[in-house]
């Protein structure tokens, strides 16, 4: 079997939150901004561009490459001063027995050594910051900490 050329993160969360609060959160400057980035602009639209920002941090934007309302969001990823041209990122929400299945699927990371270090961030990042969705969502505790970053 040949080796694929890219690397992908893909991870599952149950979350004990209805898919529509799930979706919110991950669709809405408002829910953005309580698990994920200190600023966010989110367009409702495909095409439309979306802006993530971080205190004292980076400021990220791209496009809008899907959107399926209360199901699913695809992102153009790209991240100031890395190439990361070709990574998709997807988060999609799916109902289950007591709440919801998080999908996160961040795509297109070249297996080229350059790139091993992104993938790796990819990996820890999407799984900090998919934790941290599940306990404001379950407990309304925003677990991330003033010194990371």
């Amino acid at each position: 079997m040949a080796t694929p050329k890219t690397r992908s993160v893909s991870h599952q969360y149950f979350v004990r939150a209805p898919p529509s609060r799930v979706f919110r959160a991950i669709s809405t400057p408002a829910g953005l901004t309580r698990w994920l980035a200190d600023y966010a602009e989110m367009p409702r639209r495909r095409g439309g561009t979306y802006v993530l920002g971080w205190r004292d941090g980076p400021k990220h934007t791209g496009r809008i490459l899907g959107l399926v309302p209360g199901r699913s969001l695809t992102f153009e990823w790209a991240w100031p001063g890395i190439d990361l041209k070709g990574t998709r990122l997807r988060l999609s929400v799916q109902p289950t027995r007591g709440g919801s299945i998080l999908r996160v699927e961040h795509t297109g990371f070249p297996r080229q050594s350059r790139w091993v270090e992104l993938y790796a961030g990819a990996e820890w990042g999407w799984t900090y910051f998919a934790m941290n969705l599940k306990s404001v969502l379950e407990t309304g505790r925003d677990l991330r900490s003033s010194v990371d970053g």
